[in-house]
């Protein structure tokens, strides 16, 4: 009986040490989110688009997006159960600024200008910007995006970002 008793410790030992908390998956960690654009060179002369998407808390909840700057414009979701919405305009100041109705644990972005005037005998002064995504009120991540001239076309910042884990 002795033996079976120290067998039954060793099984429970080690079946303790086979589920220790270093294999579970850590919950994600939600946070009030804010994500500031600021733009720099000769913004007015560019289509501006940035989209968020992927604005999650929980474990699956959709969180939307509240538009503060432009304070005008509203956001274009193409469809309505859709966890993207897009702001596509020509731009005459040179902030936005997103917050989110909820906190949450992750989130992507795209960035993208283009010149309004495509023609190649005219050059335009490149448009750049710097995004800032700030968790709980500090920057989280900073991110840098320079327009092409009208010759060429430019690549689209994209981004995705989960805010650390417990």
């Amino acid at each position: 009986m002795k033996k079976l008793n120290n067998l039954l410790l060793f099984v429970f030992a080690g079946l303790a040490l086979a589920c220790s908390s270093e294999d579970e998956e850590p919950k994600l960690v939600e946070k009030n989110v804010t994500i500031e654009v600021e733009m720099g060179g000769n913004y007015s002369e560019y289509l501006v688009t940035f989209s968020v998407h992927s604005m999650l808390a929980g474990t699956s909840t959709f969180v939307a997006p509240v538009l503060g700057v432009p304070s005008d414009l509203d956001w274009t979701q193409v469809v309505e159960q859709g966890n993207t919405y897009t702001l596509t305009y020509e731009p005459s100041m040179s902030t936005i600024e997103v917050k989110f109705a909820s906190k949450i644990h992750s989130l992507g972005f795209v960035f993208n200008a283009v010149p309004l005037d495509r023609s190649i005998n005219e050059t335009i002064q490149p448009m750049t910007a710097i995004i800032r995504v700030l968790a709980d009120g500090e920057v989280y991540e900073q991110f840098e995006f320079e327009a092409l001239d009208s010759e060429q076309v430019s690549v689209p910042l994209a981004e995705e970002l989960q805010f650390g884990r417990n």
